[in-house]
């Protein structure tokens, strides 16, 4: 399993340099404070791709969380998250919450279609809760739903 992580992970590296380049619009010099804001609107008017379209790794390439050990877990996660926010992306991950179990509530994202941002500033934050305990998909422990 470890020489498939080290080429997963290779994968996932190789995917931080197939960013789209940003785009770049001269603005005034009254209007520069609103460039983040400008770009982001530019980027949502586009078409929605899933995170697997616009990374170019497909979900089948990750193993199930059950054939990996914690260690693995915890590299996977951290390589996913680095991916995002590459691409300016954030997960609302609880604070907390062991790779063990974000690592599943991550990949089920993977299908789901977001804005293809090619600003140069913005984040996108990509909610993993639907503020529901019923639904939440983490373990009552880690649950931020019940806050609400």
């Amino acid at each position: 399993m470890e020489k498939y992580l080290k080429l997963l992970i290779e994968t996932l590296r190789e995917a931080y340099n197939q960013k789209p380049s940003p785009r770049y619009l001269e603005l005034p010099k009254e209007m520069e404070s609103l460039r983040d804001v400008i770009d982001m609107e530019m980027s949502m008017q586009e078409d929605e791709h899933t995170l697997e379209s616009i990374f170019g790794v497909s979900q089948l390439y990750f193993p199930p969380v059950e054939k990996l050990t914690d260690r693995q877990v915890k590299r996977l996660v951290k390589e996913i998250l680095a991916l995002w926010r590459i691409y300016h992306y954030e997960a609302d991950l609880p604070p907390g919450i062991p790779a063990r179990y974000a690592y599943p509530v991550l990949l089920s994202c993977w299908k789901i279609t977001y804005p293809v941002l090619k600003g140069s500033g913005g984040v996108w934050h990509i909610e993993l809760c639907h503020y529901d305990p019923k639904e939440c998909p983490f373990p009552q422990e880690f649950c931020q739903c019940k806050n609400y």
